[in-house]
């Protein structure tokens, strides 16, 4: 399997790991920036920064998914 293919199919897991898992990690993590590797929360923080320079010195990069969580509807406009 191709290197990108192999990224893509890591990505859905842990898409697909989040999106299952979510209401589970709106109890524990309400409010925060959440890193998942191999669909699992490898660290949090509610400061984007802070997560992403450690998760930066631990995991590769274009492996982890991040994403916030919150119990709060939120809509992004561009």
């Amino acid at each position: 399997m191709s290197e990108i293919m192999v990224l893509f199919d890591e990505n859905e897991k842990n898409w697909s790991w989040f999106m299952e898992h979510y209401e589970e990690l709106v109890e524990k993590f309400d409010g925060e920036f959440v890193a998942i590797y191999q669909q699992r929360v490898v660290d949090h923080d509610k400061n984007l920064r802070s997560l992403m320079k450690r998760i930066r010195k631990k995991y590769p990069l274009s492996r982890v998914l991040v994403e916030f969580v919150s119990k709060e509807k939120l809509a992004l406009i561009l």
